[in-house]
Order: structure tokens, then C-alpha cells, then sequence
């Protein structure tokens, strides 16, 4: 019997939307979800108006995980239960409550549906200028959970500026999460902070710590540090050599393999100076000997303060783990009065902050604002 073979989504299919529609709150189980970023990724990046945007019933038992006897059945169920879903998106003074589609059609014996987004939706996904997240859809459709799907669309949008702060409650709301489901944080924790953590450690482009930043003695809201992933770096024989005095008597053999602990902490380094064998060296001796918090505590600290020689600084904060006390005085600090970033970034109103934030990330990208 011949193998089924599997239909692979381009890497080009991009699933672009406005920063609001991100934020929205909703709630689409798993198939709805994957559904929804199909048709966003059928959108041109000069489309001036929604069209009925074809998905062959076929590539719904491919892509969706729906039995290929089945799907024909299956698609019919899954768009009528979508028209009947309604997302809340907040903007300035104003809550706009709407549908997602307008309508979906079935043409017997084509094998395809079109269907049409609400019209209302437009400033939302067509011809985005500015204030948009943008997602590979193979990689949203890798993802097995729905709140993994969101999780990672929320991070996306701050992965630039590397930290995202969110109280629980909006962030239930905006991962769709019912009242009467994970009510206790516990719960909320491992079935929904762990899974997606694990999920975008195994799968994604990019990963995150999270820390609990408490109102009393309840966890108020999550700081998510949003780490982004690079290719597995090779270490060239040209580059600057260990010395025995940095990191202590063991040196480093460019031949030995990589472990899995000193290729997470890399990530946190940064990525001018992840393929210097005194850097790598440093971790692997002090990982071996204190541990990987360790590690990555003095890694952060490195990274806020070296100015010329960060192998150097790395070193010798390892050595005195000085990450230590910042870390000890930051969770004194969140359990006494929990703060914004924006508040402790030095600005005088989010809206500053955020202005200042989205310039730079402009900057970044090589344009002018």
C-alpha cells in the first residue's frame, strides 16, 4: 500500500494582523482557530477589500487534524459553530463586539468553501501600515493547544522588546479561557503557562521564562521575558581563545558536544557574543558547578551592565554571581508594589512609553516614523 502523502504549507503563507485583534478577547477551540489563520493568510498585502477566500475541504483533513472520511461533514460543522463566535475588541473609548465571518459557502462537488470575513474586520487585516504582529502559519498550526496559539501571538508582538507584562485576568479573557475553567492558579499555571512554555520551547521560533508578580499574597499578573531563538551556532577555530585563568582549570575542546542546558543559556546571550569559546566555556564550567538559574541570573545581569569586554564582565560575574542581589532586590520589590514597565523604564505615562517603544522597533526595521 502506497504511504498517504502529506501536503506541506508554503513557509510564505504569513498570518498578519493589527495589535488590536491580537489583544482581542474570544475564545475559538483548536479547529476554529487554525481555520481563522487560514483565511488571514490568504490575505494580499494589497488586498483593498475582503474576498471569499477558497480552503479546499481537503486541506482541512490535512492541516486540521480532521479524519479525511469525515471532512466534508466536519468543515460544515466547524464554519456554522464559527459564524455564531463573537470576539470583543477594545479600542479608545469604544467596544466593538463582532463576528468573524460574514458567511461561508459550499459549491457540491468542487471540494472547496469560500469564505468571507465580517466587513467590520477590515481595519483589522487589510493593507496594515503600522501596529501589526505578523506569524508564520506553519508555525501557528503546529501548535496542538489553542492557548499555545495565542500565548505565542501575544509574545510575537512584544518579541522585539523582550518583556510583556499581563494582569491574569485580562490575560484569561484574552486567551479565551471560561470562568468556570482553571480557576484556581494553580491550574492556570500548569495547564496553560507550563503546556505553552513547553510547547514554544519544542516548537517555536521563540521561547519565555515567566515570573509571578504578586498583589499580596494572590498572583496578580505575569511577566513573560521573551527570549528569541537562533540556529545552532558552530565554533570556528578562530575564535578568541580560553584561557585557563578566566573560567578556572578546565579548558575547552571545540570538539566536545554541546549540551542541552548550555544551548538554552546561549539563548540568552547575546548574539554577538554566543560563539566566543570564552563565553561558552564560562557557562559550561559554572553550569556544571552551580546550576543553570545560576547561570542565567549572571547572564541577564551581564547583559544589563558589561560595557567593552562582556566576556570578560561575564566571567567575573559568574565568579561573584552578582545577578544575585538585582535578582533578590527585584522580588523584593515586586511583592512589596507591584509596577509597569513603563514605570520602571523612567517614563511618565504608558502611552510615552509605548510611543517611544514603537519607534525603536522602527528603528529596527530600517524605517523612519
Amino acid at each position: 500500500m502506497a504511504k498517504k502523502k502529506i501536503k506541506v504549507l508554503p513557509n510564505s503563507l504569513i498570518v498578519t494582523q493589527a495589535n488590536e485583534l491580537v489583544e482581542a478577547r474570544y475564545n475559538l477551540p483548536l479547529g476554529e482557530q487554525r481555520l481563522v489563520l487560514t483565511m488571514i493568510s490568504r490575505i494580499q498585502p494589497d488586498d483593498a477589500d475582503f474576498k471569499p477566500y477558497r480552503v479546499s475541504v481537503s486541506d482541512f483533513a490535512e492541516f486540521l487534524g480532521i479524519s479525511r472520511d469525515s471532512a466534508y461533514a466536519e468543515c460544515k460543522k466547524i464554519t456554522a459553530k464559527l459564524l455564531t463566535r463573537v470576539l470583543q475588541i477594545k479600542g479608545e473609548g469604544r467596544l466593538l463586539q463582532i463576528g468573524w465571518m460574514s458567511s461561508a459557502e459550499y459549491i457540491d462537488g468542487s471540494g472547496m468553501v469560500n469564505l468571507t470575513f465580517d466587513p467590520l474586520l477590515k481595519p483589522y487585516l487589510l493593507q496594515l501600515k503600522s501596529s501589526f504582529t505578523s506569524c508564520k502559519l506553519t508555525m501557528l498550526l503546529s501548535f496542538k493547544s489553542q492557548y499555545t496559539m495565542r500565548v505565542y501571538t501575544l509574545l510575537k508582538q512584544y518579541e522585539k522588546l523582550k518583556v510583556r507584562e499581563i494582569e491574569i485576568e485580562p490575560l484569561r479573557d484574552m486567551l479565551g479561557i471560561r470562568k468556570d475553567l482553571h480557576e484556581e492558579y494553580r491550574d492556570f499555571k500548569r495547564h496553560v503557562l507550563e503546556y505553552a512554555k513547553k510547547e514554544l520551547a519544542e516548537k517555536a521560533d521563540l521561547m519565555f521564562e515567566f515570573d509571578e508578580i504578586k498583589y499580596g499574597r494572590r498572583v496578580g499578573a505575569i511577566r513573560f521575558r521573551i527570549y528569541t531563538k537562533t540556529p545552532p551556532i558552530s565554533l570556528s577555530a578562530n575564535d578568541d581563545l580560553l584561557t585557563v585563568d578566566e573560567v578556572g582549570n578546565t579548558p575547552y575542546n571545540v570538539n566536545t558536544p554541546i549540551d542541552p542546558a548550555i544551548s538554552d543559556l546561549l539563548l540568552f546571550v547575546p548574539e554577538q557574543h554566543r560563539n566566543k569559546k570564552t563565553v561558552y566555556a564560562a557557562l559550561e564550567v559554572f553550569n556544571k558547578k552551580h546550576g543553570f538559574n545560576y547561570v542565567k541570573r549572571n547572564i541577564l545581569y551581564s547583559n544589563a551592565k558589561a560595557d567593552k569586554s562582556y566576556a570578560g564582565f561575564l566571567n567575573n560575574a559568574l565568579k561573584g554571581d552578582w545577578g544575585q542581589d538585582v535578582e533578590l532586590e527585584q522580588q523584593s520589590l515586586f511583592k512589596k508594589n507591584p509596577i509597569e514597565v513603563w514605570e520602571r523604564s523612567g517614563f511618565s505615562t504608558e502611552k510615552e512609553y509605548n510611543e517611544f517603544m514603537y519607534k525603536k522597533q522602527m528603528k529596527n526595521y530600517g524605517m523612519v516614523v
